[in-house]
């Protein structure tokens, strides 16, 4: 058995890209392989607000404006959002879930929670309340 206290276990980064990895081959097999992670989030914050800016998009999901942009384009040609320019801002547009798109979020929720129950099996209830704050006062920074 490996030594947790050795390179590179003992860096968080490194244990941080391997829970990322886990995650991913958890999500693929469990939830879906053609709506990312990331997308899922674009459709539990559109179904939250009924709609949102690209802006408050990369804001909510943190990604950057070219990342958001591409992804809004794929997810749009999907049919899975709509998106309009803002009738007081041509600048802005303003993204919405479709019904395909809400009927998705609704067909992926348990998928995720099953794959989220799955790759934290081995955590204690404790365990895992102490990993999600750890890591949001982590990303808090």
């Amino acid at each position: 058995m490996t030594d947790p206290e050795q390179e590179p276990q003992r860096h968080t980064g490194y244990l941080i890209r391997r829970a990322q990895q886990a995650h991913v081959a958890t999500w693929t097999r469990m939830v879906s392989t053609e709506i990312s992670s990331v997308q899922y989030s674009v459709l539990v914050i559109l179904d939250q607000r009924g709609e949102a800016s690209q802006r408050d998009l990369c804001d909510a999901v943190d990604l950057d404006r070219s990342t958001i942009a591409d992804l809004v384009r794929r997810m749009e040609g999907r049919g899975l959002i709509e998106r309009r320019r803002d009738p007081d801002d041509a600048r802005r547009n303003t993204v919405s879930l479709t019904s395909l798109g809400g009927a998705e979020r609704e067909r992926l929720r348990p998928l995720v929670a099953a794959a989220d129950a799955e790759l934290t099996a081995a955590l204690s209830p404790a365990e895992l309340v102490a990993l999600r704050e750890g890591l949001r006062r982590l990303l808090a920074r």
